[in-house]
């Protein structure tokens, strides 16, 4: 395996594909994956088949544009949320760089709007080569 890269409690992450750079994530070890803060999430039936439409981030977050982002491509995933309860979640496949290394990695969303954090780290993107040191 290649050499492994150091982060933090915390990293800033790009999600290019998504039009977001230098987003401060929150690395969890303990969250089985990756999610982002949306303040819109709505799953519908058009008449090329199921699609999902997000808008990320609160309209009073830094990174919010308002813009509506379409997906054909995703998955419902069943998840943990931080009080242990089962939540279904959309996720979709897309890139993420941090600390200038890119993966392609399953990201859901989630409200996280009453969190420090707009960006959860999770183990599906750690366990790419990634090790976890809260000193830094």
């Amino acid at each position: 395996m290649k050499n492994k890269v150091t982060v933090g409690a915390t990293a800033k992450v790009n999600l290019p594909e998504l039009g977001i750079l230098n987003l401060p994530a929150r690395v969890d070890s303990g969250a089985a994956s990756c999610a982002v803060s949306a303040s819109f999430i709505d799953i519908y039936e058009d008449e090329q088949g199921p699609k999902l439409a997000v808008i990320l981030f609160d309209p009073d977050n830094q990174f919010y544009t308002g813009e509506k982002l379409i997906f054909d491509d995703f998955i419902l995933r069943n998840v943990r949320n931080s009080f242990g309860s089962k939540q279904e979640r959309p996720m979709i496949e897309t890139e993420i760089v941090v600390n200038k290394i890119s993966h392609t990695i399953l990201i859901g969303f989630s409200n996280r709007s009453k969190l420090t954090y707009d960006m959860l780290i999770g183990r599906n993107l750690l366990e790419l080569g990634f090790i976890v040191d809260v000193t830094k």
